[in-house]
């Protein structure tokens, strides 16, 4: 994908999301969970809750696609009741949704970036990073995999790669971990969420230390 096209992909993406999350009130729909339909807080915790699941220790968390910083929030509450002390930073594509995040974290404003992870500069490395493999065109999936386990994570760090059920999936499970498998990289631990008894939430753990730099790092 030449640089003209992938730019205006990424246009298209933030304009899609913006507006969607935008529309509605609830700070789970704001943070792109159930845009358009009643859902609650019980079943947003259960299925972005497995995110906070896999932190065993203190530390810094950066959440790609921060949105309006609601997830971040409930990191830092979830972690929390397990005695960790989490530093948050957030990244996102999206300016109004940042400040959003701004008014939601106001104590830690310094830390939210507008930005694009494919070519943002990290003002630091991170103990643990959240993404997804959807922020970036299919093809890219491997190369952006490689360029956050580079230059975003400390040696030893996790990065955290989630996969959300849309409302159209019929699939009986989700399938981030044989995905990233499939472009090379270990995948240590799995967690999921599960509303109703159907899986919602996979989130896949790939520690930095474990791996061999994979795919066209895009530099």
């Amino acid at each position: 994908m030449q640089k003209p096209e992938l730019a205006e992909w990424f246009a298209a993406n933030k304009s899609v999301l913006e507006t969607a999350y935008l529309a509605d009130e609830q700070p789970w729909q704001q943070s792109g969970f159930g845009l358009h339909s009643p859902r609650t807080y019980e079943r947003w915790e259960a299925c972005r809750k497995p995110v906070a699941d896999v932190l065993d220790s203190s530390g810094s968390f950066l959440d790609i696609g921060c949105a309006n910083g609601f997830l971040l929030e409930c990191v830092l509450h979830w972690a929390g009741e397990r005695g960790f002390s989490i530093v948050p930073y957030g990244l996102d594509l999206s300016k109004q949704l940042v400040a959003l995040a701004s008014l939601r974290l106001p104590a830690y404003v310094s830390n939210l970036f507008v930005g694009n992870a494919w070519d943002w500069t990290p003002p630091h490395p991170f103990d643990t990073v959240r993404t997804e493999l959807e922020y970036v065109p299919s093809t890219l999936h491997g190369a952006y995999m490689a360029r956050i386990l580079d230059r975003y994570l400390h040696p030893g760090g996790k990065l955290l790669v989630a996969e959300y059920r849309g409302r159209t999936d019929a699939n009986p499970a989700l399938s981030i971990d044989r995905r990233l498998s499939d472009h090379g990289f270990s995948v240590g631990d799995v967690t999921i969420g599960k509303w109703e008894g159907v899986e919602q939430t996979r989130v896949a753990v790939i520690w930095k230390s474990h791996q061999e730099p994979r795919g066209k790092i895009p530099w």
